[in-house]
Order: C-alpha cells, then sequence, then structure tokens
C-alpha cells in the first residue's frame, strides 16, 4: 500500500480529524490533500494509491482508522458500487464521501443507499464544499445540509477555449460575468456569487491539468502558501476547487484597480517612495515562505478600497534556488520590461530578482519612462544584462543611489533583502503625505 500522511507534530488539542484520500490519479490526490490541508490546517490527511495495493479479497485494512475517507477515480456506478461494497464490509469503516463525475449524478441516491455518507462531483469540486462534507461527518459542523450530492452549491457555467476546443466547465457557487484575460497559461473571469452576488475574480490554471503530477505539485505548493497569508499584502484567497482537469482558484475582487492606472494619471516623488516602500513590505511577506513573485509588474499590484497596496498572479513564483523556465519550451518566463538579468539569463533565483524588478517599477513611477526598452523581448533583455543603468533627471538626480542599488546587474550589489530596503527607504519616506518634503540634500540611502 503507498500512503502519504501528513505531518502531525502539532499540540494534541490541534490535530484534526484524520483523513484518507483514496484517489488512483497522483495529481488529483494532490489537489484533494491540499484543499483539505487549507481548510483544516491540522488534518491528518493518508494518501492512498488504490492501483498499488491488491484488493481483490475483503481485506481491506486502509483508511480504517481515519475519521472520513474520501473516495474518487470513480468511472462507472457499478466501480463505485463496487468499491462501496468492499469498503463497507468492515464493520469499523468510516463515513465515506465518494466523488463521481457529471454522468454519474444521477446515481447518487443509489450510492447513498449503498453506503456513501455523501456525494460530490469530481469535475466541479469546491474546496468550500469538500471542506464542509469532512467537518459534517467527522462531527465539527452543525450544518443541517443533507449528505448527498445536492449539498454542493449551485453551479455556473463557464465556457473557454482549450488547445483550440471549446470546453464548458461547471464551477460550484459562482456564475460568470465576463472574460478578464485568456492565454494558454490561465483563464480569468470575473464573476459573481449565486448566493448573495458578489464579486469575485476566479483563475482557471489550463497549464496545470491534473493528470501532470509534477506541475500540480508547484500549483499546490504556491496555493497552499499565499492562500495561507490570508491576504496580507496579497490577493484574498476565498475559494478553490477543480473544474473539468484544472484547478481553479476564486479571488478577491479589487475595484480600486492597478498600479498603472496611477501611473497613468501621474505619481509624485513621496508618492512613488510610499508605493515601493509599500511593494517592499508585500515581498516581505511572498519571501518569507521562500518564493520570488518572479513577474512583478504594474499590472500585478492592485490597491484595495482602503488604499492598501496588494500583490496578484502568482503563476509562476519560484522557489527560492528555482528557475523560471516553461518546462516544456524552455523558454525564459516573465515580463521581458522587468526581468532581472537572473531571471533574462534563466539563472536560479531568489528574492534580489523581486527587487531588480521593483526598481524598475519605481524608475517609471519617477520618470513615466522604462530603464530599458527594445523592438523585442530579445533587446530589451539584452539591455537589462548589458546596459548602463541611465540617469534620473536632474531635480530627482539625489535617487540615483537607489536606482542603481536596485537595478544592479551583480543581485550582490543589491539590498540583500525586502526588509533591508524599507530600512534604506526611512530616511526618505513621508508616511503622511502633508508632512513638509525632507531636503533633498539630507537624503540619503543606506
Amino acid at each position: 500500500m503507498s500512503t502519504q500522511v501528513s505531518d502531525t507534530s502539532v499540540p494534541a488539542e490541534e490535530i484534526g480529524p484524520h483523513i484518507s484520500v483514496i484517489v488512483g490519479s497522483i495529481g488529483y490526490r494532490r489537489l484533494l490533500t491540499t484543499l483539505i490541508r487549507a481548510g483544516i490546517p491540522f488534518a491528518e490527511i493518508e494518501e492512498v494509491d488504490p492501483f498499488s495495493q491488491t484488493i481483490r479479497d475483503s481485506g481491506i485494512s486502509f483508511g480504517m482508522r481515519s475519521n472520513v475517507i474520501v473516495l474518487g477515480g470513480i468511472g462507472t456506478e457499478a466501480e463505485a458500487l463496487s468499491a462501496l461494497g468492499r469498503l463497507r464490509e468492515r464493520a469499523d469503516c468510516p463515513p465515506i464521501i465518494i466523488l463521481i463525475s457529471h454522468e454519474l449524478k444521477a446515481q447518487a441516491a443509489n450510492l447513498c443507499a449503498a453506503g456513501a455518507a455523501a456525494v460530490l462531483l469530481k469535475d466541479a469540486l469546491s474546496q468550500r464544499t469538500l471542506v464542509n462534507a469532512i467537518l459534517r461527518l467527522t462531527g465539527s459542523s452543525t450544518s443541517d445540509q443533507p449528505n448527498n450530492v445536492s449539498a454542493a452549491r449551485q453551479c455556473g457555467q463557464f465556457p473557454l477555449v482549450v488547445d483550440g476546443e471549446r470546453v464548458v466547465l461547471s464551477i460550484d457557487g459562482f456564475r460568470l460575468l465576463t472574460t478578464m484575460s485568456a492565454n494558454s497559461m490561465a483563464q480569468v473571469m470575473c464573476a459573481e456569487a449565486i448566493d448573495d452576488q458578489a464579486r469575485v475574480v476566479i483563475k482557471i490554471a489550463l497549464s496545470t491539468p491534473y493528470h501532470d503530477a509534477a506541475v500540480v505539485q508547484r500549483f499546490c505548493d504556491r496555493y497552499q502558501y499565499f492562500s495561507s497569508l490570508k491576504g496580507r499584502s496579497v490577493v484574498r484567497y476565498l475559494d478553490a476547487g477543480i473544474a473539468g482537469a484544472w484547478p481553479y482558484v476564486v479571488l478577491e475582487y479589487l475595484a480600486a484597480g492597478d498600479l498603472r492606472r496611477r501611473m497613468s494619471n501621474g505619481l509624485g516623488i513621496d508618492a512613488a517612495i510610499r508605493t515601493l516602500h509599500q511593494i517592499a513590505t508585500a515581498l516581505v511577506d511572498v519571501h518569507a515562505g521562500k518564493f520570488a513573485h518572479m513577474d512583478l509588474k504594474p499590472e500585478n499590484i492592485f490597491f484595495r478600497s482602503d488604499d492598501s497596496l496588494i500583490l496578484i498572479d502568482f503563476n509562476i513564483s519560484t522557489r527560492t534556488g528555482g528557475v523560471t523556465r516553461n518546462r516544456i519550451s524552455g523558454d525564459v518566463m516573465g515580463s521581458p520590461f522587468y526581468m532581472s538579468p537572473e531571471q533574462g539569463r534563466g539563472l536560479p533565483i531568489d528574492g534580489r530578482s523581486d527587487l531588480y524588478s521593483a526598481g524598475v517599477i519605481f524608475y517609471e513611477m519617477l520618470t513615466g519612462e522604462r530603464p530599458f526598452s527594445g523592438e523585442s523581448s530579445a533587446q530589451v533583455i539584452f539591455k537589462h544584462l548589458h546596459e548602463e543603468v541611465p540617469l534620473l533627471p536632474g531635480r530627482i538626480r539625489h535617487l540615483q543611489p537607489l536606482i542603481d542599488r536596485l537595478l544592479a546587474k551583480n543581485r550582490e550589489e543589491r539590498f540583500a533583502s525586502a526588509s533591508e530596503l524599507i530600512d534604506g527607504l526611512s530616511p526618505l519616506l513621508r508616511l503622511n503625505p502633508d508632512e513638509p518634503a525632507l531636503d533633498p540634500q539630507l537624503r540619503s540611502i543606506r
């Protein structure tokens, strides 16, 4: 039997239910585990590959010490009834949540009669619905919802094109309003919650089909960390799930707009310095998880209605020491105008790559222009690698040491961390815009 059990080194009072996830597809199994762990942080999760063991006789022992079993990989009603029968032969069998395709939805009542405690749709499964079902069955929830497929929220239909083919996905609890952007990596849509009409953003990770276990693992790592920040300096994750063959996330809708919009209206020097300080503060949180954002640009920096700055789009965020290359084509990933020299070379990265991108953004906030431009991505990347940092206009030349340090070709010459950048900004920072500006002669960079 092949199993994987989560770390249980937590105080006894914080240990959650023991859950067995029995699914043949390692990618889908890993997604389920991540969704459950994000919703029930102290759960003990046992991952079981049913194809790695012989279950022809009735001696099935896996999952019997669990509080609940999540059973997937069901293709037909006969397979579902057979699996339920084998598991339910044990007198001590825990409640079973069975995951079925849309094609078997009409058989939900039969499966409940055969012993399933809850029946959910595997290709329209949200974290919220899955976690609520587990909590209900383990006595951790007072919900009086029925334990069957109708316990899931109403699904909305989300049409998209994947590899030239039109696909319609069902997403639990939301209806489509409009498509915001679409490419081979992801489709981003504005949607609303069916129950209360709250506006959200849904991002479907088209580059992460659940049958690709290696790519799924990277998605899971990012989701588990960034959702755990609870919206502190990063976009809030409101829900997540699996639609068709792909994972998706539900994010807060940010009506206040992005930094690009603010830059188009013009930013003063002090506003630019305050914004850089906020970016550095957000990067402290990102880098604390040993991640680098790797696509820091004005379009990925948004504001909430209270004017707080947050980062979005962690689609290519990379672990420290990793490389941001497309694993199929080998191409460097990122936005050339904001790309650090080491990212452009396809070298291992760390948080200092984000500090370089922040320097490009700061230069653009101050001057209205990017420091390096060209007719092609290759030309722009070449300039990042080889050209000298341009001089700021005379009226803001006192900020040149800061720009030079942020945009140093050698990352060893940049600020060592986002925290060090925050310290370096202290002599320049006016938290209250009504305070008189500091004498430029007194401003210095540590």
